[in-house]
């Protein structure tokens, strides 16, 4: 494994695009797979889990990048892995009323989806916000927009598919 025993224990958050690239052969999907090989805590937000399984349809029924079996076994392997990683992380609920606003103000703010604003909120507040210095969570993404978004918030980012390994 490549991990370094230097390497602090933290979190890997990983966004939409992130996921379909773990699941689909896309420019970045060997890095990001290597990575992820290595990176024993990794999870993700509903919407995200949400988001990368509507990107994975389009690919499939609309753009026809994937076949539909690579399309059923991406949708099956995303949805096994987060089946058990929300089993045991409680994320923010993005219902709340002092959350939503949060995650609006972060989206005007940087011009972001609701999605991505709500995943700069997870990150800073939710379940592995706690974790700080060398652990502290990092959020994975191939979304260069959210990933200067979430840098100015103050959090820790991996754009992978022109950085180097965190």
């Amino acid at each position: 494994m490549e991990n370094s025993k230097n390497t602090a224990a933290r979190a890997n958050c990983f966004d939409a695009s992130a996921l379909v690239k773990l699941h689909v052969d896309e420019i970045g999907s060997d890095v990001i797979r290597q990575y992820a090989d290595t990176e024993p805590t990794k999870y993700t937000t509903p919407f995200c889990f949400f988001e990368a399984l509507n990107v994975l349809k389009v690919k499939w029924l609309y753009r026809k990048e994937i076949s539909k079996e690579e399309y059923h076994d991406a949708s099956l392997k995303l949805t096994s892995w987060f089946s058990l990683i929300s089993k045991r992380i409680r994320d923010l609920d993005f219902i709340d009323p002092i959350v939503f606003v949060e995650v609006k103000k972060i989206a005007e703010q940087h011009s972001l989806d609701l999605s991505d604003a709500f995943q700069i909120v997870s990150v800073k507040k939710g379940f592995f916000s706690s974790l700080a210095h060398e652990s502290k969570t990092i959020l994975v993404t191939a979304d260069e927009e959210l990933a200067n978004a979430a840098r100015s918030e103050g959090i820790k980012v991996w754009y992978f598919l022109t950085e180097p390994r965190p």
